[in-house]
């Protein structure tokens, strides 16, 4: 089992490539107890994901890692890979250019941007690339997305106290610790063992990363039951990889990662407003009374997108609940009343 890590901080740095290269994934969570330093270097008014981030660079709260994978996935995303090469100077990076729209030009693209990295991590782990190392890890990430898959379906369905933190934990661990540990904490669970209790209002949640287990409990405790999510933390992180022999394979990864569930940063240029009949959609499949997105402050690409998903809601007569914080349980911890106030309301 590898045990040189690899640092990574957006759900598009594929685990499979970082496994298939001999190293361990490690996300970069924005969790730390790190003092705020990272204004010396960023604007005050930056994705606090981002900032804290750079504190933990800053302040050495980090493992030891063999070098950092970065997403061009936003400017902040960016400043944030410049900002590193400052503050750990030693430190191996690079940065992947992720396109906008899931074009079959944009496809290919990625596709070179993926293999350009696999090729990068091999050579910082003296190895040589190997397409079935690749294809048996992508084998693996397919093995642990069926499994979370079959999670979510049961969540889906009914209301298992504790299901949803436990499913958060799995994803968590397969972004710090590798898809095997993942997977069998993943077979651990078996809903139909499990007591369905009722009444939580079920609820769609959407929005860029809302990683901390215990948020779900919080969840719970104020009496929601959450259906399905749309998170880069959550059920967007763990996407399957469809190929076959016929197909390039680095191709396949880049096809499979821009054709999920897209974040608020890429979008289809023919169909603009896919994004919130998407959430629309996700919504009435899981039967939620309402949905609640959820996104860091000063997040500009979701910001720009709440319009519209409002508007679809509305007019499917769906409940939505807007919420902003800055990546730590306090700031959902101060949106508690008006949580269990727009719970309240899908309950009468």
């Amino acid at each position: 089992m590898a045990t040189k890590k690899i640092g990574f901080t957006c759900a598009y740095a594929p685990v499979p490539i970082i496994e298939a290269a001999g190293f361990t994934p490690f996300r970069v969570f924005p969790e730390t107890d790190s003092k705020d330093q990272s204004g010396y270097m960023l604007h005050d008014n930056l994705c606090p994901h981002v900032k804290k981030v750079l504190d933990r660079a800053l302040d050495e709260d980090l493992p030891e890692l063999e070098g950092m994978v970065f997403i061009n996935s936003c400017d902040s995303m960016r400043r944030l890979s410049d900002a590193w090469q400052e503050a750990r100077p030693g430190d191996r990076t690079i940065l992947l250019d992720l396109p906008s729209s899931n074009t079959d030009a944009s496809i290919t693209f990625l596709a070179g941007e993926y293999k350009r990295l696999l090729k990068t991590l091999c050579q910082w782990n003296s190895v040589d690339v190997s397409l079935d190392k690749l294809k048996s890890r992508i084998n693996a990430w397919n093995s642990l997305s069926q499994t979370l898959g079959n999670i979510e379906h049961a969540m889906g369905k009914n209301f298992y106290p504790g299901l949803f933190s436990q499913y958060q934990k799995i994803i968590n661990l397969s972004a710090m610790h590798g898809v095997d540990k993942a997977f069998l904490k993943a077979k651990e669970i078996d809903p139909d063992k499990m007591s369905p209790q009722k009444g939580h209002a079920p609820v769609f949640i959407f929005g860029n990363l809302l990683f901390d287990p215990k948020v779900f409990n919080l969840f719970e405790e104020w009496n929601m039951h959450v259906a399905d999510n749309d998170f880069c933390t959550g059920s967007r992180f763990v996407n399957s990889v469809d190929y076959d022999a016929s197909k390039d394979l680095f191709y396949s990864l880049a096809s499979s990662w821009m054709n999920r569930t897209p974040c608020a940063r890429t979008m289809d240029i023919a169909d603009p407003g896919a994004i919130a009949r998407k959430i629309v959609d996700r919504a009435k499949s899981c039967n939620a009374r309402g949905v609640i997105g959820f996104t860091v402050k000063f997040c500009d690409p979701y910001l720009a997108r709440i319009p519209m998903i409002r508007e679809a809601l509305q007019q499917e007569s769906i409940p939505f609940l807007m919420i902003e914080g800055d990546c730590t349980l306090g700031s959902m911890g101060q949106q508690q009343t008006r949580i269990e106030a727009f719970t309240e309301m899908l309950e009468v």
